[in-house]
């Protein structure tokens, strides 16, 4: 598939509108509509340029996120669900899992300087 700088451009803008509200799982359609791409060439831009799906993109950006916002506050992992776009704490977990291969808590254990 080729791409011009017109496409180029809106995969940019998919990509900034994702970035702008993590919290948020926004279509692919509705991504596609916003960004003024079809939906088919939407993916394969995102997959050429950023090397995943948008959703996967979206889950690696949550993902980086939580990660920081273990490290960096005493929030609860609730919190850090809800602020990352997830309702449930235990799929937070099994998705942070999943992508770091540790558990939050551990995650916060291991990085925490010793006191």
């Amino acid at each position: 598939m080729q791409f011009y700088e017109y496409d180029i451009e809106c995969i940019e803008k998919a990509r900034k509108l994702i970035d702008a509200d993590i919290s948020s799982h926004t279509t692919i359609a509705a991504l596609a509509m916003k960004s003024g791409l079809g939906e088919s060439k939407l993916k394969a831009g995102f997959k050429k340029f950023y090397g995943s799906s948008p959703y996967a993109y979206l889950r690696q950006q949550r993902m980086i996120k939580a990660a920081g916002m273990i490290l960096e506050s005493r929030k609860s992992m609730k919190q850090i669900a809800k602020a990352t776009g997830f309702r449930h704490t235990n799929n937070f977990i099994t998705a942070f899992s999943a992508f770091y291969h540790i558990t939050p808590y551990r995650y916060r254990q291991q990085k925490l300087p010793e006191k």
